[in-house]
């Protein structure tokens, strides 16, 4: 019996050793595995759609599956808002909220080769290609304002900038820049602390041309609760373009998540809820922004920030979470969805 007690001890200050040695040495799968067991996730539901935008404002591709990298959702040869549409006099970045045509310009991208559509009424015209080996090789540096921060990218050219410039009805000359990551940038998407009730985790994460976070997903039961709201009219994921839309959970699950894991292994920190702006008001079949302000105006009745969190987000209300990628790896429409719960929404 003491020989038992004494090995039962001994193992005890074994095991307590090896987490104080993990711990202090900032193991990340030790710190994720003891996690999860304290605080286990629980199955929320499936990943129902998938999103990669191209080109920042410009029409999503949905794909089935994508790996996800620390700069946002990668399918074959198609990265997240790795494309921007600049003004070509100032060098300022430009989205659908200046120019809503900008919603309709789809892209592929195929053996490094880059094609713009403008995809209007279900059917694609007036089509351009260029070779993006030769973009890389030939083509000048462009630096960038993405909001505060400095971003270099390569310009795609005058014939291109030409096409986007007449596709989308600007009065100034565009550029269209390509963000190769080795590229000089000053950005880093650093979470601020009052963007949500619960303490925001310490973190940076990467962006090419994305706002304030790589990721961005929406629950399919938001986007119902929504549409419940109106008669005879529904809105689109496209109208929020989220990159990941999960279904089966209840509606607005996503203002209490603290992290995710889709599959067995893929995992996101959830630190913002999106705010929403004119943007949404966009159809995203024709380019033209309704003017009667609708969703954005039936979202500010029930969305708007509470409490203290008003002063952050003011009259844009939220909808949909912003994330980072903790653990990378392919994810699948499909997959299972798990989630680990703050204590209070937001």
């Amino acid at each position: 019996m003491r020989l038992n007690t004494e090995v039962a001890f001994a193992a005890g200050i074994s095991a307590g050793a090896l987490i104080a040695y993990e711990l202090s040495n900032g193991s990340s799968w030790f710190r994720l595995w003891l996690k999860d067991q304290l605080y286990p996730m629980v199955r929320i539901g499936t990943v129902s759609e998938l999103y990669i935008h191209p080109i920042k404002s410009c029409r999503a591709q949905m794909v089935n599956e994508a790996l996800c990298t620390d700069f946002g959702l990668a399918h074959d040869e198609l990265r997240d808002r790795h494309f921007l549409i600049i003004n070509a006099t100032t060098n300022k970045f430009l989205t659908a909220r200046q120019l809503p045509k900008m919603v309709l310009v789809e892209s592929e991208i195929k053996n490094n080769k880059l094609t713009l559509m403008l995809h209007e009424a279900n059917s694609r015209r007036s089509i351009i290609s260029i070779n993006l080996d030769d973009v890389i090789t030939n083509a000048k540096i462009i630096s960038t304002l993405v909001w505060e921060n400095k971003t270099n990218g390569y310009d795609c050219g005058d014939e291109i900038g030409e096409w986007l410039q007449k596709s989308v009805g600007s009065e100034e000359p565009l550029r269209l820049i390509y963000f190769v990551p080795g590229v000089s940038t000053s950005r880093a998407l650093v979470p601020e602390q009052n963007w949500q009730f619960n303490k925001v985790p310490q973190r940076t994460d990467k962006a090419a041309y994305a706002d304030l976070a790589p990721y961005m997903a929406i629950s399919q039961a938001s986007l119902d609760n929504l549409n419940s709201k109106f008669e005879g009219r529904q809105f689109s994921m496209r109208n929020f373009r989220p990159n990941i839309v999960v279904a089966g959970c209840p509606e607005f699950d996503e203002d209490l998540w603290d992290e995710i894991r889709i599959g067995s292994h893929v995992r996101f920190t959830c630190f913002k809820p999106c705010e929403r702006c004119v943007f949404t008001t966009i159809d995203p079949r024709t380019g033209v922004r309704g003017a009667d302000i609708e969703p954005l105006k039936t979202l500010r009745q029930y969305r708007l920030a509470p409490g203290a969190l008003r002063e952050t987000y003011k009259q844009s209300p939220l909808f949909g979470v912003e994330m980072g990628v903790d653990e990378a790896g392919v994810i699948k429409v499909g997959d299972s969805v798990y989630a680990r719960y703050k204590s209070t929404p937001f």
